[in-house]
C-alpha cells in the first residue's frame, strides 16, 4: 500500500509528489503564479528572506491514543466490501421500497404526451428519489408485467422543465421487471475472488483488522506530527520570506487542483461544496502555506543543528516504504525529481528525530478518544 503524508510537513512533503515542479515549487505556469504574489503583495508585507531562530525541539511532551479496531467496525468495512459486489437478481413478487424495476412509462399533459415524459426499458430503484413525488411510491407493490396509471403533479418549482411546474399529469407505466438486491455471503469462494493476502473468512477478517490499524495508526502518527511541529514552532521566532510562502501556497493550491480535478470538479466548484467561494478558500490555502512555511524552516534548521543528512540508502529505503520497488522505480514517475526524493527524505528523517526525541505519553482507546481520532 502507498502511503502519503497527511498533516503539517508531511502535508508540504506530499504536495511535492501531487504537484509537478522541485523544492516545494509547483510548476503550474508563471501567470498563476504572478497573480498570487501579487494577490499576496496586496494583502501582506514583503519579506525578503527567512530567518528563524529555533525553540525547544528536544524532549516536547504529546500525548497519542493507542490504535484499536473493534469488531463493529471490522464488520462494517466488510458489509461495505460486500454492498460494492451487491446486484440485482428479478424475483417473481410485489415490488417494495429498495427494489429496482425495470418500466416503460409515458407522461401525458392534458391527454398528450410530452417531452422528455417517455422512456423504455428504464431501470428504477424505488424510493431512491429519482421521479417527482407519487412515482416511485405508485409502483410499490407492482409485479411483472403490471400496468398503473399514476395521477401526479410537478413541483411549483422544477428548473428541469419549467414549462411542467406545478402541472398535473398522467404516467401510464408498465413493469417489465422487478429486481431484488442482493448482498454476497463472505463466503471462502468470494474471499478468493476479493483478496490475494487470505484464502479464508477467518484470515480475510484478519487481513481487515491490519488494515484498519494501520489506518488508524497513520491518523494517530500524523496527529501526533503535527502537534510536534506545533508545538516547536510555537516555541521559535519564524520569519519566513514572501518567496518561501508563495512557493508552499503554489505547491497546496496545485495539489488542490489536481486532487478535486480528479473527481471531474475545479475549485469554484469544490468550494461551493465547502460552504465558501473560491477565493475563500483560495485564501485558506495561503494560510496554511503560511505555516507550512514555518514548519519546512523548523525541519531544516533541525537538520542543520543535528547534522541529519540524506544518504542513498536513505532514498532507496523512502522509495521502499511507499510502496516502489527502488528509488529507480519512484524517479520514473514524470512529477518525480531527485532533488524532491532528497528534500522528502530530509523531511521524513528529521520528523524522525524528534518523534524519538520526544516525551510521548500514549493513553489507552476509548469511544470518545477512538471518534476524536478518526475526525482528525
Amino acid at each position: 500500500m502507498r502511503r502519503w503524508f497527511q498533516t503539517g510537513i508531511v502535508a508540504l512533503a506530499a504536495a511535492m509528489f501531487f504537484a509537478a515542479g522541485c523544492s516545494g515549487k509547483a510548476d503550474n505556469g508563471s501567470e498563476s503564479q504572478a497573480e498570487s504574489q501579487e494577490t499576496a503583495a496586496e494583502t501582506e508585507e514583503y519579506v525578503a528572506e527567512s530567518s528563524i531562530t529555533l525553540g525547544e525541539y528536544k524532549g516536547i511532551p504529546v500525548t497519542v491514543i493507542e490504535a484499536e479496531v473493534t469488531d463493529e467496525e471490522i464488520e462494517s468495512q466488510i458489509q461495505q466490501v460486500l454492498s460494492a459486489r451487491a446486484e440485482y437478481v428479478e424475483v417473481d413478487r410485489e415490488a417494495q421500497s429498495g427494489d429496482q424495476v425495470n418500466i416503460d412509462y409515458k407522461g401525458l399533459l392534458d391527454g398528450e404526451a410530452f417531452e422528455g415524459g417517455t422512456a423504455e426499458g428504464a431501470d428504477l430503484v424505488l424510493g431512491s428519489g429519482s421521479f417527482i413525488d407519487g412515482f416511485e411510491d405508485g409502483l410499490i407493490g407492482a409485479k411483472k408485467g403490471e400496468s398503473r396509471s399514476l395521477d401526479l403533479t410537478f413541483p411549483e418549482e422544477y428548473p428541469n422543465n419549467p414549462d411542467l411546474a406545478g402541472k398535473a399529469v398522467v404516467f401510464e407505466v408498465t413493469v417489465n421487471a422487478v429486481k431484488e438486491h442482493v448482498v454476497p455471503e463472505l463466503t471462502d469462494a468470494l474471499v478468493a475472488e476479493i483478496s490475494s493476502d487470505a484464502s479464508t473468512v477467518e484470515e480475510y477478517r484478519q487481513t481487515v483488522k491490519d488494515m484498519l490499524l494501520e489506518q488508524k495508526q497513520m491518523m494517530i502518527d500524523n496527529q501526533r506530527d503535527t502537534d510536534l511541529l506545533d508545538a516547536i514552532v510555537a516555541d521559535s521566532e519564524i520569519v519566513c520570506s514572501t518567496e518561501a510562502i508563495d512557493e508552499a501556497y503554489e505547491t497546496q493550491l496545485q495539489a488542490y487542483t489536481n486532487m478535486v480535478s480528479a473527481y471531474g470538479l475545479d475549485l469554484a466548484t469544490y468550494a461551493g461544496f465547502m460552504g465558501m467561494d473560491e477565493e475563500s478558500l483560495k485564501a485558506e490555502i495561503r494560510d496554511m502555506a503560511k505555516e507550512m512555511a514555518k514548519q519546512e524552516l523548523v525541519l531544516r534548521e533541525i537538520a542543520k543543528i543535528e547534522n541529519i543528512t540524506v544518504t542513498q540508502e536513505d532514498q532507496e529505503e523512502f522509495a521502499r516504504e511507499y510502496g516502489y520497488d527502488s528509488l529507480e522505480a519512484l524517479l520514473e514517475n514524470d512529477n518525480v525529481t531527485e532533488e524532491m526524493v532528497e528534500e522528502t527524505t530530509l523531511f521524513t528523517k528529521t520528523m524522525k528525530f524528534v518523534v524519538e526525541n520526544a516525551e510521548i505519553t500514549v493513553e489507552p482507546a476509548s469511544e470518545e478518544n477512538q471518534a476524536e481520532s478518526a475526525a482528525q
